[in-house]
């Protein structure tokens, strides 16, 4: 996907360029002939993802500010999207340590550099978590007017996170600005719609309950021309936005389009809630006790029954954001191209 050339960036620096989200960044600006820098703890990975072009590539660790030194010189625009990967051993995804001291902690170190350095720009891609999880629940809606009340530390740390970017940008002439996204899809491997798919492909996943649940998404080529759109317009400078493709989605639509798109027909029956609940609690109980992850838990059951739903009309009306993809085509995208 290409950006607008007409968008003059300066020198771009892209932290979190090795996650999936940020290859795909990373791809774009370049296609876009913007000069990139990737920041990351991992050059020798780095420099394998983008062989035709070779981005600029500073190595360095957020968590640790005696590393950062000079990371930031000579930088015009900052896409800030590093975050902690918990490991396939941490059961509980949101809860682990690294969240704080790399997103909270390391933006904070960044920012430091950033206004060292003169960084003029800093688009940061948060999360919805930032939120918490009882704001998209409200059976409208969420916009950027409510208030966050994140309840993991992963939110926690989001949330921390985007107050130190905002605060860069007030304490100068620097643009700041924060982009919270729901669930990403459009990835080239993995991801939550992804594996859904694949595990109702594989028969893995039952004929879910008629639950009209709403949940916000975005494709990944949207996310990024909302976080170009933004980072051209200086008006944004200390403004939050939410990123939605502007559908909202149920975990029953997406299995009777998964099944559809695979050429099978929909089951006339259903599994009973009931049943659902009972193995998230034995799912829950196993992981507390073996530490590793279950398939089915009662967060899990709760995140594929529950709402989600928020709104980027601000995007929408300020920069007159539309975004170009729906989640019915990628279904029929990964059942074509599975894998």
């Amino acid at each position: 996907m290409a950006l607008d050339a007409t968008c003059r960036l300066g020198q771009v620096l892209v932290t979190g360029a090795t996650g999936k989200v940020g290859r795909r960044l990373v791809a774009a600006l370049l296609e876009g002939g913007h000069p990139v820098t990737l920041l990351t703890r991992a050059p020798e990975v780095a420099r394998t993802l983008w062989p035709a072009h070779a981005p600029a590539i500073r190595a360095a660790d957020l968590t640790r500010p005696e590393r950062l030194s000079g990371a930031c010189e000579g930088i015009d625009t900052v896409f800030h999207l590093a975050s902690h990967a918990p490991g396939a051993d941490e059961p509980d995804l949101y809860a682990a340590p690294g969240h704080w001291s790399v997103t909270a902690e390391g933006t904070a170190n960044l920012m430091v550099e950033a206004a060292l350095s003169g960084v003029s720009r800093v688009i940061y891609l948060s999360s919805i978590k930032a939120m918490g999880e009882q704001v998209g629940t409200l059976g409208r809606p969420a916009d950027e007017s409510l208030t966050p009340r994140p309840e993991t530390l992963y939110g926690r740390a989001k949330l921390a996170a985007e107050a130190r970017v905002l605060a860069f940008g007030r304490s100068g002439t620097c643009h700041a600005a924060v982009l919270r996204l729901p669930m990403v899809y459009g990835l080239t491997r993995g991801g939550n719609l992804a594996r859904l798919v694949a595990a109702v492909a594989a028969g893995r996943f039952p004929p879910w309950p008629r639950i009209e649940n709403r949940r916000s998404a975005v494709h990944v080529e949207d996310a990024i021309a909302a976080a170009m759109l933004v980072a051209c317009h200086p008006e944004c400078s200390g403004e939050v936005y939410l990123v939605t493709d502007g559908r909202h989605y149920s975990t029953r639509w997406i299995y009777e389009q998964t099944r559809l798109a695979l050429g099978r027909p929909i089951p006339s029956w259903t599994v009973p809630l009931a049943l659902l609940r009972l193995a998230a609690e034995l799912g829950t109980g196993a992981e507390r006790l073996t530490g590793r992850r279950m398939p089915l838990t009662r967060e899990g059951l709760g995140k594929l029954n529950g709402d989600a739903w928020f709104s980027s009309a601000k995007l929408e009306q300020q920069l007159g954001f539309r975004a170009r993809h729906r989640m019915e085509s990628e279904i029929r995208r990964l059942v074509q191209t599975p894998g």
